[in-house]
């Protein structure tokens, strides 16, 4: 069992008695509970690629506020697991290790596959649509993304949509002659200007990158926000009394995570991409370091 698990055991009954006293922020009517017998919740930042040295950019302090209102709003034992990689918050979601979940958008994308079954329930995140990029030095003679043939990649890890599905899934039938990842834009960044790395990954909602650099290629699928997701089994319960909690606490909510109460998810922009995640996930991944062929069946979009 977690920390947050052994709090909720000691600070659940007196949390549920006081905010039962306050009509503002009502208690869960039945309890909103995964099949562990407590909610395992998912923490990445909504906004990929920002770079943190805090798992999911929250404080201590912050983890703590957000696992006391998640025990209040399911009426159960938490455990909370903020995580920075994108790719182990992939795998927590391919094995069903999660029960509800704030991600961003790949993650999102990736979640909600047919055999995973998640539901978005609200958006998250501050930035307004975003696109992906792929960024070369100013004196690169590379022109074209056909000209990446031999070329030495930067990217983000597995899970995010503009740092790593949609520029591999435009660099399809290419060689590429390295792939190195990175945990965020500005790392990627600083590898491109120190020569380590012949191309980057971008996301275009980042701050300028400066003159050093010039976009080889924009994509052109809006990226939209992250979004809070729910397990297709608890999506079946009585999951709104929890909703509605954390709507009426939003303004308790970390800042960086960016949750509205008042909006929905972006499941139109959501569902191209989703099928773009779905296809590259079909396909041979690259491994870090290492020359790799960008291959495998690929859809029309």
């Amino acid at each position: 069992m977690g920390w947050f698990g052994l709090l909720g055991m000691v600070v659940l009954p007196m949390v549920m008695t006081a905010v039962a006293g306050c009509s503002a922020v009502p208690v869960a009517r039945t309890p909103l509970c995964g099949p562990s017998g407590s909610l395992r919740v998912g923490v990445m930042d909504p906004v990929e690629g920002r770079g943190s040295s805090r798992g999911a950019g929250l404080s201590s302090e912050q983890r703590e506020s957000l696992g006391k209102l998640l025990t209040v709003a399911s009426g159960c034992q938490v455990e909370l697991e903020p995580l920075d990689s994108p790719e182990r918050a992939r795998m927590k979601l391919a094995a069903r290790k999660w029960d509800a979940a704030f991600l961003p958008p790949g993650l999102t994308a990736f979640a909600l596959r047919a055999e995973l079954g998640y539901t978005p329930l609200r958006p998250l995140g501050l930035r307004q649509s975003s696109l992906s990029a792929v960024l070369v030095g100013e004196g690169s003679r590379l022109r074209h993304l056909s000209d990446l043939n031999g070329a030495k990649v930067g990217l983000l890890p597995r899970g995010s949509l503009g740092g790593f599905y949609l520029p591999l899934y435009n660099m399809h039938g290419l060689s590429l002659g390295r792939v190195s990842f990175a945990l965020d834009y500005a790392s990627l960044l600083a590898m491109l200007k120190r020569g380590e790395v012949d191309a980057i990954a971008w996301d275009e909602s980042m701050p300028d990158p400066g003159p050093a650099v010039r976009r080889l290629q924009v994509d052109g699928h809006a990226i939209p926000l992250g979004s809070l997701v729910l397990s297709s089994a608890l999506a079946k319960a009585d999951y709104l009394p929890f909703l509605k909690t954390l709507d009426d606490a939003a303004a308790q909510m970390p800042e960086s995570i960016g949750y509205s109460a008042s909006g929905l998810p972006q499941q139109q922009k959501l569902q191209p991409l989703k099928a773009i995640v779905d296809n590259v996930e079909s396909w041979s991944m690259p491994l870090e370091g290492q020359p790799h062929r960008v291959y495998g069946r690929k859809i029309t979009s």
